[in-house]
C-alpha cells in the first residue's frame, strides 16, 4: 500500500442509498487480504452487495460488526501494515472524517479518500474520543450505558466493545440506582413478558419508507373483477409436459403482459410531472423473503411463453430468497403482480410500487356458483383487484384494462 493506513468505508450504490447494513464479514482481523478479495456483504434497499478489497494489505481493525447499520462513507475497517502501532490506528480513527463522495459498483474503488493520519500523540494527549472505539460508543448507546463509567482495558485505557458489553452484563448502566429514586416510587421493574426488540434491517426500513410514501402520496383507487379460471386451467393442462410445468400464476403473468401492451397508460411510470408509457411489459413479481417483500422483474414478458415466464420466476424467486438478486433484477419494472392465492386469501388490496401507476392483487381460485348461458354451474373463480394511481390512470382506463385482462384469461386462446 502507498500509505501506512488505508480506510474501508461504507460504499454507495445508486443515488438514493444513504445507509447499509453489514450482513457478513468474510475475513478476520489480522488476515492478509489480496486486492479483489470479498471483504464483506452489505444489505441496502432490497439486495445484498459484495464489497471487494480495493487494495492488498492486512486487515487491522473491523469497526462495524455484523448487523451494524452505517451511513454511506462511514469508517468500517482499516487496512495497515503490521508494523503500524495500535496508537496510530486509534488516532487515525479518532480524526477520520467521511469524504463527500459517491461510489458505484463498477467504480475504481469502494472506499473514500483516506484521511490524513493523525499523530500517535493524540491519544496520550487525553483525547476522550480516541479512548473509545466507535463501535463501543454505538453499543453503549444501544444498551443505555454511560460510557464515562466504563473502565477501558485496552492500550492507554481504551474502551472497547467488549468492555461495554461486560459492563452492561454486570448490571451497570447509566440509570440512577434505586436509592436515588424518590421513596414513593416503586423502582422494581419486572422484565417478565418483555417484548423482543429488533432493529429494522435496511431492507425492511426501505420497504417501510416506500410503502408509507406510496400510501400517503398516491391517490389509490381499486377495481375488482371476478374471473372464471376454467379455460385457463384447461390451457395449463394442455401446456404441461413431464419436463415443463406451467402454473396458473405463469399464465396470469402472460395475460397481464398482453393486456398491458394494449393499455400503455397502465403500463407506465410517473416521474415528477412526466408520464412514461412503455412499449414492453416489464412485470415485477412480488416475492416474500425472510427479510421482507422484494419485486424482481420478468423483462418483456409479452414476448415470452408461459413456460419461459415460469422458469424465470422460479430463478428470480430463488435468488430473492438467498439474497443474490442484482440491482438490475429489481430496477425499472412497469407493473407489479402480487399473488396471495396460494395462502388461501380470497381478495386483498395491494399498495402501488412507485414510480409505477398500478398493481394487480390476485386472490385464490375457489369453487363458486356462476351463471353461464342461463345455467347455474360451479366454476373455479378468482378475484383480481387492480390498484391504480388516479393521477395517471382514470377509472375508465383502469376498467378497460381489467375487461381486456378478464377476456384474455377466460378465453385463454392466446396464452
Amino acid at each position: 500500500m502507498s500509505q501506512r493506513i488505508f480506510p474501508i468505508t461504507m460504499p454507495k450504490w445508486g443515488i438514493e442509498m444513504q445507509q447499509g447494513t453489514i450482513t457478513e464479514w468474510h475475513c478476520a482481523v489480522g488476515q492478509a487480504i489480496n486486492k479483489g478479495d470479498t471483504l464483506l456483504e452489505v444489505e441496502t434497499e432490497k439486495i445484498v452487495n459484495s464489497v471487494e478489497a480495493p487494495v492488498a494489505g492486512t486487515l487491522r481493525r473491523i469497526l462495524a460488526d455484523k448487523g451494524a447499520t452505517e451511513n454511506v462513507g462511514a469508517l468500517i475497517a482499516l487496512f495497515a501494515d503490521t508494523t503500524v502501532p495500535e496508537a496510530e490506528l486509534d488516532a487515525f480513527v479518532s480524526t477520520f472524517r467521511p469524504a463527500n463522495t459517491s461510489f458505484e459498483p463498477d467504480g475504481d474503488t469502494g472506499t473514500s479518500a483516506p484521511a490524513a493520519p493523525a499523530s500517535a500523540s493524540t491519544e496520550s494527549a487525553g483525547d476522550g474520543e480516541a479512548r473509545i472505539s466507535p463501535i463501543a460508543r454505538r453499543i453503549a448507546e444501544r444498551l443505555g450505558v454511560d460510557i464515562t463509567l466504563v473502565k477501558g482495558t485496552g492500550r492507554n485505557g481504551r474502551v472497547s466493545k467488549e468492555d461495554v458489553e461486560a459492563y452492561a452484563a454486570s448490571g451497570g448502566n447509566s440509570a440512577p440506582a434505586p436509592s436515588q429514586a424518590p421513596a414513593s416510587v416503586n423502582t422494581t421493574i419486572s422484565t417478565a413478558g418483555a417484548p423482543q426488540r429488533e432493529k429494522m434491517t435496511s431492507m425492511r426500513a426501505t420497504i417501510a419508507k416506500r410503502l408509507l410514501e406510496s400510501k400517503q402520496g398516491i391517490p389509490h383507487y381499486r377495481l375488482a373483477a371476478d374471473v372464471d379460471l376454467t379455460a385457463l386451467i384447461a390451457k395449463r393442462s394442455n401446456l404441461n409436459t413431464p419436463s415443463s410445468k406451467v402454473s396458473v400464476n405463469d399464465l396470469l403473468v402472460r395475460a397481464c403482459a398482453l393486456a398491458l401492451i394494449q393499455h400503455p397508460t397502465v403500463n407506465a411510470q410517473l416521474q415528477g410531472d412526466e408520464v412514461l408509457r412503455y412499449a414492453q411489459a416489464d412485470i415485477c413479481i412480488a416475492v416474500a423473503t425472510d427479510s421482507g417483500l422484494v419485486t424482481p422483474i420478468v423483462r418483456q414478458a409479452e414476448t415470452k411463453t408461459a413456460a419461459a415466464i415460469g422458469n424465470e420466476i422460479a430463478s428470480l424467486a430463488e435468488r430473492a430468497r438467498t439474497g443474490k438478486l442484482s440491482r438490475e433484477d429489481i430496477t425499472g419494472g412497469t407493473f407489479t403482480i402480487s399473488n396471495l392465492g396460494m395462502f388461501g386469501i380470497d381478495r386483498f388490496d395491494a399498495i402501488i410500487n412507485p414510480p409505477q401507476v398500478a398493481i394487480l392483487a390476485v386472490g385464490a381460485g375457489t369453487d363458486r356458483a356462476i351463471v353461464k348461458n342461463g345455467q347455474v354451474m360451479i366454476a373455479k373463480v378468482a378475484t383480481l383487484t387492480l390498484s391504480c394511481d388516479h393521477r395517471v390512470v382514470d377509472g375508465a382506463v383502469g376498467a378497460q384494462f381489467m375487461a381486456t385482462l378478464k377476456g384474455l384469461i377466460e378465453s385463454a386462446t392466446t396464452l
